[in-house]
C-alpha cells in the first residue's frame, strides 16, 4: 500500500498537539485573551503622560469598598451632598395617559388640598375651580385608581424588592422575641377548649349604645421625647437611619413594666368586672383576620373575685406575627427610629416621676469624647460593624396606665352593664410650643409602598390604633410620618384627628367605632361565661370567623399541639403577603412630596404640556365593511296612501323609538362601566 495515502491533508501536517488548543479562555497564552486585553500604546502613552479624560469620566461609577467590612455595599445609598434639580419620583405613565384637567385647573385644585392639609384659608377663586371640576375629578379618580391597581399587580415583585431588607431584620427581632417567650412559658401541650366568635360576628341589639367613658391617666413610667416642632423632612434623621438601619434595629425588645399591682386588681374586682387589656391586645381583638401580617395568638387569664362573683380577665401581650408585610415593616422602622433617637444628643426628654410630676432631663456627656482627650495624631483605623454595637444605648421609652369604662346603655339611657378596663400604651412625643408642653396623641410611622403613585390610605389597623390612642390620652391631634419604602425619604407629615379618623374608617372600610365597641362588649360578656383558668386565644386561617380558646393538657392527643413547636414551625416570611390580594388604594386628598415636586393632583393623570384639557375618548370604532350590493325587490313606502298628518305621526314615532334605543344603550354601557369600577373599589 502506498504510505502517502495515510499522511492526511497538508494543512494538518506539522501542527502542535491538541493540548495546545485545549486551554482556558483566561490563559495567558490564549491568543484571543491576549488580543482583547492588549493595551493600545497610544492610550498607554497618554495615560502615563497625564490623566486621560477617557478614564477619569468613570470615577463616580466605581464601587468603593466599605472599610468596616472590606466588601462592596450591596445597597446603594443616595448621596444627598449633591444638589438635585430633577425630582426623585416620577408618575408611572408608559401608556401616555393625560388628564381631563389642564395645568391651571390642577394647580388650583392642588392649592385647595394643601390649604386643607395645613389648616389654612382657601382662596375663593381656587374653590370655584375646585367645585366646577368636581365631576371630572371624580371620574378621573376612579380610572387612575384602577390604573394604579393594575400597575401594582403587574410590578408587585419590583415594588417590594426593598422589603427584603426589612424582612431579614424582622426575622432577627422575631428570634429574640422567641427566646424570651420560650423562657417565660413552658413547652406544654394545648388542645382547643371552645370557640368564640370574632368581634365582627358579635352582633349587639340596635337599642344598645356602648361608649368609652371616665378615661383617666393613672401613671407614667419612663421618659417621653419632646417633639422639636419641626418636620422630619427638614433634618437628616431618616437619611442617617437608612444607612444605620441594621445597627439600630437589632436591639433586644424589653419587657413592658407592670403598672397595675395585684392588690389594685383585687380591689377593683370587688366593685365589678375588671379587664386588663394592653393596646396591642385590644387591636388584635378588633382587627383579627383583617391582614396576614398580624399577631394570631395571645394568652388570656380568667379569674373570679372571692365573694363578689365578678370576673377578672387579663389579656397579655400578643405573640409576634409570623408573616411579614405592611405592619411589620412599620414596626421595624419604628423600633430602629426609637433606638436611634435615644442616643445622646439626638433628642430632648421629659422624665415622669411616680407622683405625676415631669421635668426635663439632659443626656449624659461622654467624658472620653471631649476635645482634650482626642489624639489628633492617631492614624485612622476603621472598626468592624460588630465592634460598635456595644456603644448603642438602650431604647428610651415609656409606658402609661390608662383606666377607662366600657359602658353599655339602653335606648332610654339607663345603664345595662359596664367593664372597668385598664390599658397600657406608649405616650407619644410632647409638643414644645413656646415652653408649653402638650402630649401628642400618637406618632405613627407608615411605609409608603408606591412612592411614585402617591400616598396610600391607612390600613384599618393603623386607623383604629390612632383612634384609640387619641381617645385614651385625651389628645386633640396625632401625627403620622409617611416614609418611602424605597429610600426612606419622608413623603408627608400628616395630622390626625378623631373626626378625620372616623371619617376614613367609614369611607374606606365601612366601619363604625361605636359598633366595634358594642361588639367588644358582647365579646367580653361571652368571655365572662368561660370558667376560670389560663387560656391561649388563637386565630386560625382555617376558622376565619372564630377565636379558638385553647387550654393546656397533661396528655398529648392527636388534636393537641406543643407551644414551642407552634412558635418555631415556620420562620417569618413575606410569601403569604405577596401572594394575597391585599391592596391599599391611593388617597385622593393627601398631597405628598411627589405631588409638590411634579405639580400633580392626587389620583389624576399628568396634564398635557400645552395646558389644554384632554377630553375622554370612548372606544375606537372599527371600520365597517361595505356589504355586497344586492338588487332588492321594490317595496311600496309605508306612507303611501297616507295623509300628511299621518306621515308626520309615523315619522315622529320612529324618531322617538330610535332615541329611546340609543338612550338605553348608553345607560347599559354606563351601568357596565360602573359595575367594573365598583368591583375594583371593593378590593
Amino acid at each position: 500500500m502506498d504510505p502517502n495515502l495515510y499522511q492526511g491533508n497538508a494543512i494538518f501536517r506539522n501542527q502542535p498537539s491538541y493540548k495546545a488548543f485545549n486551554k482556558s479562555f483566561e490563559h495567558v497564552d490564549d491568543a484571543l485573551y491576549t488580543f482583547l486585553n492588549e493595551v493600545d500604546p497610544e492610550v498607554l502613552r497618554l495615560e502615563l503622560k497625564e490623566p486621560s479624560e477617557v478614564f477619569t469620566s468613570f470615577k463616580l461609577n466605581t464601587a468603593p469598598k466599605d472599610p468596616r467590612t472590606n466588601e462592596v455595599p450591596r445597597t446603594c445609598v443616595c448621596d444627598h451632598t449633591i444638589s438635585r434639580t430633577e425630582p426623585r419620583y416620577s408618575f408611572p405613565n408608559p401608556l401616555g395617559h393625560f388628564s381631563e384637567l389642564n395645568l391651571q385647573q390642577q394647580a388650583a385644585c392642588m392649592r385647595v388640598l394643601l390649604a386643607w392639609q395645613q389648616g389654612a384659608a382657601v382662596a375663593e377663586d381656587d374653590f370655584v375651580i375646585w367645585h366646577a371640576t368636581e365631576k371630572k375629578r371624580c371620574n378621573e379618580q376612579q380610572r387612575v385608581q384602577k390604573y394604579i391597581h393594575d400597575y401594582e399587580q403587574s410590578q408587585r415583585e419590583v415594588l417590594y424588592i426593598p422589603m427584603k431588607r426589612l424582612v431579614t431584620i424582622y426575622r432577627q427581632l422575631y428570634e429574640l422575641s422567641l427566646k424570651k417567650l420560650m423562657k417565660k412559658y413552658a413547652n406544654e401541650s394545648y388542645v382547643t377548649f371552645s370557640g368564640l366568635p370574632q368581634l365582627s360576628q358579635c352582633k349587639s341589639l340596635n337599642s344598645q349604645t356602648v361608649s368609652i367613658e371616665e378615661v383617666e391617666l393613672e401613671r407614667v413610667v419612663g421618659r417621653t421625647r419632646i417633639w422639636p416642632g419641626k418636620e422630619l423632612r427638614s433634618d437628616s434623621v431618616m437619611r442617617n437611619l437608612n444607612v444605620r438601619l441594621d445597627r439600630y434595629s437589632g436591639k433586644e425588645p424589653k419587657d413592658s413594666p407592670t403598672l397595675l399591682r395585684d392588690e389594685e386588681k383585687n380591689q377593683e374586682a370587688l366593685g365589678g368586672n375588671v379587664v386588663v387589656l394592653p393596646l396591642d391586645s385590644l387591636l388584635m381583638l378588633l382587627t383579627s383576620g383583617s391582614y396576614v401580617d398580624m399577631s394570631a395568638e395571645m394568652f388570656v387569664s380568667i379569674g373570679e373575685s372571692t365573694g363578689a362573683g365578678h370576673k377578672y380577665i387579663e389579656f397579655y401581650t400578643p405573640f409576634p406575627a409570623r408573616n411579614c408585610g405592611w405592619h411589620t415593616n412599620s414596626l421595624v422602622l419604628k423600633k430602629a427610629y426609637e433606638a436611634y433617637i435615644s442616643q445622646p444628643g439626638q433628642a430632648r426628654w421629659l422624665n415622669s416621676d411616680p407622683n405625676g410630676a415631669t421635668r426635663e432631663i439632659t443626656d449624659p456627656v461622654d467624658i472620653d469624647m471631649t476635645a482634650s482627650s482626642i489624639n489628633l495624631q492617631t492614624d485612622f483605623k476603621p472598626l468592624l460593624v460588630g465592634e460598635l454595637s456595644s456603644d448603642i444605648l438602650d431604647t428610651s421609652a415609656n409606658a402609661a396606665l390608662v383606666s377607662w369604662c366600657l359602658r353599655c346603655k339602653g335606648s332610654n339611657g339607663e345603664d345595662i352593664g359596664e367593664f372597668q378596663v385598664f390599658s397600657t400604651l406608649t405616650i407619644a412625643a410632647m409638643i414644645d410650643d413656646h415652653g408649653k408642653q402638650q402630649p401628642l396623641g400618637c406618632h405613627l410611622i407608615k411605609m409608603e409602598n408606591k412612592p411614585d403613585c402617591g400616598c396610600e390610605i391607612m390600613s384599618k389597623y393603623e386607623l383604629i390604633s390612632a383612634w384609640l390612642q387619641l381617645k385614651l390620652l385625651h389628645a386633640e391631634v396625632g401625627h403620622c410620618t409617611r416614609i418611602s419604602l424605597r429610600d426612606f425619604e419622608p413623603m408627608l407629615e400628616e395630622k390626625l384627628t378623631l373626626i378625620s379618623l372616623e371619617q376614613q374608617l367609614h369611607d374606606y372600610y365601612n366601619t363604625s367605632m361605636p359598633q366595634l365597641l358594642s361588639n367588644l362588649y358582647e365579646f367580653l360578656q361571652l368571655l365572662c361565661s368561660v370558667p376560670a383558668g389560663t387560656f391561649l386565644l388563637r386565630h386560625s386561617p382555617k376558622y376565619k370567623d372564630k377565636f379558638l380558646l385553647c387550654k393546656a393538657t397533661k396528655e398529648a392527643t392527636a388534636q393537641s399541639f406543643l407551644l414551642h413547636q407552634l412558635l418555631t414551625e415556620s420562620p417569618p416570611s413575606d410569601l403569604n403577603f405577596l401572594t394575597q390580594g391585599s391592596y391599599l388604594p391611593i388617597s385622593p386628598t393627601l398631597c405628598g412630596r411627589l405631588h409638590e415636586e411634579l405639580h400633580l393632583l392626587p389620583c389624576a393623570f399628568p396634564p398635557k404640556a400645552d395646558g389644554r384639557a384632554v377630553k375622554r375618548r370612548g372606544t375606537a370604532v372599527l371600520p365597517r365593511t361595505e356589504p355586497t350590493k344586492r338588487v332588492l325587490p321594490r317595496r311600496q313606502p309605508v306612507h303611501m296612501g297616507k295623509t300628511s298628518a299621518q306621515r308626520e305621526n309615523i315619522r315622529h314615532t320612529c324618531k322617538t323609538a330610535q332615541k329611546r334605543r340609543a338612550r338605553a344603550r348608553k345607560i347599559a354601557a354606563a351601568k357596565e362601566e360602573k359595575a367594573q369600577l365598583d368591583k375594583f373599589m371593593s378590593l
